[in-house]
């Protein structure tokens, strides 16, 4: 197989793990390198270099959602292939006209749906699919960093900047959402805090908080099930700090003489000492590209349901004075 060419377009802390996974794949490598600051002053000569399938296969992108768009759509128009960070735009109709890109062209379009790949939310998914926990009634999704992470959360708030890979999740256990309400505080956090209720089609509901003001650093996503219920407790680089990634599960015991369930039963917690989603995630970029597989994870419409669920709890967001 001849090595996939790479350009990598931005940077963050995702992008780093994707480019070491990139180098270390023998099927791929880097071609050319640019920083967000030059994209922006992109002219129409500098794309049109870029955008040249003679020299490029690829891009991996990781800029500000305002210019991520754009340039996704450039290279799908072009032929070339993407691999974006999530959200991937701004709005709705960003990710529409992408998905509006990616039929046109022939070239495959995934997005970084990192989350998707970590031990802990597989293992959940096989727990819950292979066990009876019964059906799924209610979570509650904490999502709190120290600061903004990142230039997307600074200017357009946390839901974008990190509460977006949250609610991609919540997707790979509720599916689409049919009711929001969200409320934030007035002023100047505004931005930096936002609690949602999201009511799904099956009655099920959950709740989301999304931070950039919890000093201490909180991954949590708590599922409740009828037989039981299965909790993601930590998650491991990209971001630091958030402790062991774990995951917690127990179904319920009743009573040999009463039949009442018995609260807090015996607990199973396992630990993850290592997440690899970047490889994971570009071995199936690859096998996309090569026809040899259809993408799992990251696909168009796992974009659109995250950011139309966002977009949404935008527009219903009140503020509490």
């Amino acid at each position: 197989m001849k090595a996939l060419r790479f350009a990598i377009l931005g940077k963050s802390r995702l992008a780093v793990e994707r480019l070491q996974a990139i180098e270390d794949n023998e099927n791929t490598r880097i071609v050319r390198s640019y920083s967000a600051a030059q994209v922006s002053r992109f002219a129409k000569a500098d794309w049109t270099s870029l955008l040249n399938r003679r020299h490029v296969d690829a891009i991996v992108l990781a800029l500000p959602a305002k210019l991520a768009a754009d340039a996704a759509r450039r290279a799908l128009l072009a032929g070339i292939h993407v691999l974006s960070e999530l959200p991937g735009g701004l709005t709705v109709e960003d990710i529409i006209n992408l998905r509006e890109a990616e039929t046109k062209s022939r070239a495959i379009l995934k997005f970084g749906c990192s989350l998707r790949y970590h031990e802990s939310v597989r293992a959940a998914e096989d727990l819950v699919r292979t066990q009876p926990y019964g059906e799924l009634l209610t979570a509650r999704a904490t999502y709190g960093h120290a600061g903004f992470p990142g230039p997307d959360a600074k200017e357009h708030g946390v839901l974008l900047g990190h509460g977006i890979h949250m609610l991609d999740l919540l997707h790979v256990f509720f599916g689409p959402f049919e009711s929001v309400k969200a409320m934030c505080p007035e002023g100047r956090d505004a931005s930096a805090n936002l609690f949602a209720i999201l009511k799904a089609g099956t009655g099920a509901i959950a709740q989301l908080h999304t931070s950039a003001t919890s000093w201490r650093q909180t991954f949590r996503l708590e599922l409740g099930y009828e037989r039981g219920y299965v909790w993601l407790d930590g998650h491991l680089p990209g971001l630091e700090n958030y402790g062991p990634e774990m995951l917690i599960h127990a179904q319920l015991v009743q009573d040999d003489e009463t039949g009442a369930t018995l609260p807090n039963p015996e607990e199973t917690v396992t630990e993850f000492a290592s997440v690899d989603f970047a490889s994971q995630e570009l071995s199936e970029f690859i096998d996309a590209v090569t026809g040899k597989a259809p993408l799992r994870h990251g696909t168009s419409r796992h974009a659109f349901d995250a950011m139309n669920i966002a977009q949404r709890i935008c527009a219903a967001t009140e503020t509490w004075a």
